[in-house]
């Protein structure tokens, strides 16, 4: 049986350069195993930032419905 994609697989390519802070997380993380490489820290990171993103979304979502109930 062969899964139906709703939509097309996204496809990204970053070449760049991490300083800073960043990359010290990111060296420390791979020291302490909770990544594999690099590209898993930063696929990590960016999964992360968009759960972050959703839940913020969805607070603001709910103040917007309980504000409109509420008049």
């Amino acid at each position: 049986m062969k899964l139906v994609k709703d939509c097309e697989e996204q496809r990204v390519r970053i070449n760049t350069i991490i300083e800073g802070e960043p990359a010290k997380w990111l060296g420390e993380w791979k020291q302490r195993g909770l990544i594999i490489s690099y590209t898993d820290g930063i696929i990590q990171a960016l999964k992360l930032y968009n759960e972050k993103q959703t839940e913020q979304d969805l607070k603001k979502a709910q103040i917007a419905t309980l504000t409109q109930y509420d008049q």
